[in-house]
């Protein structure tokens, strides 16, 4: 006979309850509760009364409404060559990775089309996009030129290169005429989502620097015992006092407070070897977000900051009048131009030394020392024992930092906004999780913020998918 089936004990239920209740509570009902949201109006605006709307929300935010000038054929032919671009980048990623022949030959046009972009900002004008647009192109196609595995002959590799130029052609060619027939319904969102992608460009440069400085610190310095030790430290502490009084004397007290500051570090150094420099740099992780923002606003203000201070004296070295260097000197936070630059830097130098740098750590200890040795044996060099064994080895890591990078970079800015600029100057520090939070707490427009918030949640899944999808596959062919 069948043993019947036990059903657990009341107290198992007891013990998962807590669990479900979490679940429910604080995961699925305000995902469900927001969803809900952006189908109405929802405000606490108490002369608003709450009405379904539909998708309302969703054709204000991404829709556009015409102007009553010019041709509509133009606008939507516009938005086809936008999606066949956007099919054409996938294609050419998709290429890329499965090393499709023609890939080479691809290369050649994305850098042609990169270098194209490039002559004619300069030569008509334009924004700093075009010239971000233009210098990855150029880059990505000099990066696929020297592949030593990729392909001159023409094949389905160059297919989606020549697409993606074709597509910007089109684009570049009806984009006046476009944009006097029709207008973002929220024009905002769009300046926002290209404010929110222009700050994601600091993570390859940190996703380097942390792989680099990783490399750097994965060995123990060669200090030899610890008397030895003990000596570097002492002789550290005196170059350390007799930099500072020096300087001191000469009336160049921050340099000489800097230089002090250096050679701690150094006797540091001495003392506990690479775990000390490894600690150094994992600080800015350890300090609060908003301590580090309000420090680097110091840092970048004008008329006092430091760093404006430095310049100022290096171009005055340089036989540059004060009223010139006046001139010179970026407004940093305060320009619309240099505003996004300078939270890029501050987004790279906190990135670099975190918990990036921490994973590369520990992707570099897990590489088996039999195949360092054996690259050593067939006389493979730095760069060649780099990209041939460590950076493969070091793809799964790398995979899973390009896509929590990714997340977080679409999800990010509202901190640095919120502390450093408020948004400003003229919104082009504002992000999407800052225009969230302004349409929720400021207007009060409950019902719109959530449909931001899942067109949001769209743009990181589709981002996430794409990565996971080449990503893995670039893993399997290194």
């Amino acid at each position: 006979m069948r043993k019947k089936l036990r059903l657990p004990e009341p107290a198992v239920f007891g013990f998962l309850l807590p669990n479900f209740v979490g679940f429910f509570a604080f995961l699925l009902f305000p995902i469900v509760l927001s969803l809900v949201m952006s189908l109405t109006n929802w405000s606490l605006k108490p002369a608003v009364k709450t009405e379904f709307l539909g998708l309302r929300n969703y054709v204000d935010l991404l829709g556009l409404r015409t102007l009553g000038a010019g041709s509509r054929a133009g606008g939507y032919l516009y938005g086809a060559s936008a999606v066949v671009l956007f099919a054409a980048l996938v294609g050419t990623l998709w290429s890329n990775v499965a090393s499709w022949r023609g890939s080479r030959l691809g290369g050649a046009v994305l850098g042609v089309l990169g270098a194209t972009i490039l002559v004619l900002r300069a030569v008509q004008g334009g924004g700093q996009g075009l010239v971000v647009a233009g210098g990855i192109l150029l880059l990505v196609g000099i990066v696929v030129l020297r592949r030593e595995d990729a392909s001159w002959r023409p094949g389905w590799g160059t297919v989606p290169p020549v697409v993606l130029a074709a597509a910007a052609a089109v684009i570049w060619a009806l984009h006046g005429a476009v944009w006097q027939a029709w207008e973002p319904r929220d024009a905002r969102f769009w300046q926002f989502l290209y404010n929110t992608l222009y700050l994601m460009m600091g993570i390859p440069f940190s996703i380097a620097g942390s792989l680099c400085l990783a490399m750097l610190l994965s060995d123990s310095l060669p200090l030899g015992t610890w008397r030895v030790r003990l000596v570097g430290v002492g002789l550290c502490l005196v170059c350390g006092a007799v930099t500072l009084g020096i300087l001191w004397h000469l009336d160049y007290a921050n340099l000489g407070l800097l230089g002090a500051v250096f050679w701690a570090m150094a006797s540091l150094g001495a003392a506990f070897n690479i775990v000390s420099f490894r600690t150094l740099f994992y600080l800015p992780t350890f300090t609060s977000g908003v301590a580090l923002m309000v420090l680097w606003k110091a840092l970048y203000n004008p008329q006092t900051g430091p760093i404006n201070a430095g310049l100022g004296t290096i171009l005055e070295g340089f036989g540059v009048g004060s009223a010139a260097v006046a001139d010179m000197l970026p407004q940093w936070l305060a320009s619309i131009a240099w505003a996004k630059p300078a939270l890029i830097v501050m987004g790279v130098w906190v990135g670099i030394g975190g918990t990036n740098m921490l994973l590369y750590l520990a992707g570099l200890s897990n590489i088996p020392p039999q195949l360092l040795d054996a690259a050593r044996v067939d006389g493979a060099g730095r760069w060649a024992k780099f990209r041939h064994v460590i950076w493969p080895q070091l793809a799964p890591t790398t995979f899973f930092i390009s896509v929590m990078s990714i997340i977080g970079g679409l999800q990010g800015g509202f901190e640095q906004a919120r502390v450093m600029t408020q948004g400003g100057p003229a919104g082009s520090t504002t992000t999407l999780s800052y225009y969230i939070y302004n349409k929720f707490f400021e207007d009060l427009d409950l019902g719109y913020a959530a449909a931001i918030s899942w067109v949001l949640f769209a743009f990181i899944f589709t981002a996430t998918a794409v990565n996971w999808r080449f990503g893995r596959e670039l893993e399997v062919v290194e």
